[in-house]
């Protein structure tokens, strides 16, 4: 198997970091929208675009693991793929957990669920952009793009 140049690793970490990210904003989008519709009121959960809320799901959650794995290939220290996880990890707690958890946890801050849902999701995604945007960056400053 041939090895491949230090740029063709740099172009393809560059286009598989900005493809990862692009698939879990499109995540974050239908899904906002879906549960957000439904949280408002808007429409019913059998209607509309909530029937794409498990697929905005699966987008969210794929892109973030091609960012994660882009942002280790791009040589993203240990030091800040844990504090993206770490935010990230409490981005899923607000994104996932039952609102009583939030509540007995002590971290509610008084807010309703779709608002630690809300908090969650935006934690999830604004790590996961930071994290893109250090593994293009780091690949560059290596002087491979």
């Amino acid at each position: 198997m041939p090895e491949q140049s230090n740029s063709s690793v740099a172009v393809h970490t560059g286009k598989h970091g900005i493809t990862g990210l692009a698939i879990h904003l499109a995540g974050f989008a239908l899904g906002f929208i879906g549960i957000g519709l439904v949280l408002g009121g808007v429409i019913d959960i059998e209607s509309g675009i909530t029937v794409l809320v498990p697929f905005a799901d699966l987008l969210y959650g794929l892109g973030l693991v091609i960012v994660v794995a882009v942002a280790a290939r791009a040589g993203v220290p240990m030091k800040y793929l844990i504090v993206v996880g770490a935010v990230i990890g409490i981005g899923l707690f607000y994104k996932s957990a039952p609102h009583e958890i939030h509540i007995a946890s002590g971290t509610g801050f008084g807010l309703i669920h779709p608002a630690h849902i809300l908090i969650g999701t935006i934690l999830i995604t604004i790590s996961v952009a930071a994290l893109a945007v250090m593994a293009i960056r780091y690949n560059r400053s290596k002087g491979f793009g």
